[in-house]
Parts: C-alpha cells; structure tokens; sequence
C-alpha cells in the first residue's frame, strides 16, 4: 500500500467517525423531541450517552487528523534537509 493509499483510508476513517457522531447527534435530538412526560428522563440519559459518544469520536477524528499534519510536516522538514545535503 502506498503512502497516498494509507492516507485515503485514514481520511476515509475520519469521515466515517465524523458522520457517526452527526447520526449519533441527531439520534439524540430525536429520543429527546418524542419523549413523552412519563419516558422524558429516561430518553435524556440515552441523549447524554449518545452524545458523550459522538464527542469522543470527533476527538479521535481530530487527533489523527493532528498526528497526520504532523508527521506530514516531519516528513516535508526532512525532505527539504536532504535537498540541501545536510544529514
């Protein structure tokens, strides 16, 4: 697998936790818009899990999208020093 490969499928990753925590989100709102006075707690509890499970995907999302810049930047620096022959 190529470098360019293994980048597309870690994007590919990414996306997929990002539209799962927005699916989550939505789920949420929906437990939460139908619940009736007698199911109301009880639908709030399952709102906050979803919604505490939506954030943690976002912040593996947006840590691997770190890590990637980072080692992208790593990898230009050095580049850029092999170019002008310093090792």
């Amino acid at each position: 697998m190529t470098s360019r490969d293994s980048a597309s499928f870690s994007a590919g990753q990414d996306t997929g936790k990002r539209v799962s925590a927005c699916v989550a989100r939505l789920a949420a709102l929906q437990l939460v818009e139908e619940s009736r006075w007698w199911n109301r707690w009880r639908r709030r509890l399952m709102a906050k899990a979803l919604v505490a499970c939506a954030d943690e995907l976002e912040e593996e999302a947006d840590a691997r999208k770190a890590e990637a810049i980072a080692g992208a930047a790593r990898a230009e620096a050095a580049g850029a020093t092999r170019a002008h022959g310093a090792v």
